[in-house]
């Protein structure tokens, strides 16, 4: 579905954003692999083979964006089709203890990382047109204790990305949102759950999906993959939740 189509996933070097790129891949993409640790995404290069480069990147320096959105229109014959804004950091801290260096570390991430990216690659997208994914969280749909800067940065890439659908539609480029639940990514966790609590984490968590698991990285691949491909050809500015049903839960006891 994406032969001649050229991608960027940001965090492509390990969990979510490796299955992302792999599926792309595998849909005849061309793939820029960016990331800030050039070993984890030359890793998924050696995984992936053919059409893929590896673009070393820290989505919170804007010189190194720019230089990500020039190197993928270079390799994509002079435009990039598919933007998607992985990159993210998690961290939680109840509001009292998070000051503002917490949340100033969350928002240039998980909100102005993707904007960075999005306002750079868009001059490439124009003439041809071209879809941008990105992953926000659940934690922006809905409140969570000790999650708000995290969920305020998410929430604020909900919106930027919906306006953005609405300014870009005429140049044929579309903007769509995923908000994941708890996701089996140990790289996304370490920085919010210490190594030794991960697995009674991973484990509580999977129970509160009414489908009863945890989300895998490769189902939010196939969610990017339908947003990128033609199938979502007629859809801008959605915002999906990725969640196992968890969206609808509510406080209310089980009444059998």
């Amino acid at each position: 579905m994406l032969n001649d189509k050229t991608a960027i996933v940001t965090g492509a070097g390990t969990g979510i954003g490796r299955a992302i790129a792999a599926r792309l891949h595998a849909e005849g993409a061309r793939v820029v692999l960016a990331g800030r640790r050039r070993e984890k995404l030359e890793e998924t290069a050696s995984q992936l083979g053919a059409r893929t480069r590896v673009v070393p990147t820290d989505v919170t320096v804007p010189a190194q964006v720019q230089a990500l959105a020039k190197a993928a229109a270079e390799f994509g014959g002079g435009r990039i089709d598919i933007v998607v804004n992985n990159a993210g950091v998690m961290r939680f801290a109840p509001f009292e203890q998070a000051d503002e260096a917490h949340w100033q570390s969350l928002m240039d991430v998980n909100c102005w990382g993707p904007r960075r990216l999005m306002a750079a690659a868009l001059p490439f997208m124009r003439a041809a047109g071209g879809s941008i994914v990105n992953i926000a969280s659940i934690a922006g749909e809905h409140a969570f204790p000790g999650a708000a800067a995290y969920g305020a940065a998410k929430r604020a890439l909900r919106h930027i990305s919906q306006v953005l659908a609405m300014e870009e539609a005429a140049h044929g480029i579309r903007v769509n949102v995923i908000c994941p639940g708890v996701v089996e990514d140990t790289e996304l966790l370490q920085g919010a759950v210490p190594a030794e609590r991960q697995a009674a984490f991973l484990q509580t968590f999977a129970g509160v999906h009414p489908l009863g698991r945890n989300g895998r990285p490769d189902d939010v691949a196939d969610a990017v993959l339908f947003f990128a491909s033609p199938m979502s050809r007629w859809i801008t500015g959605a915002v999906l939740p990725l969640d196992g049903g968890r969206h609808l839960a509510t406080n209310r006891p089980r009444v059998d």
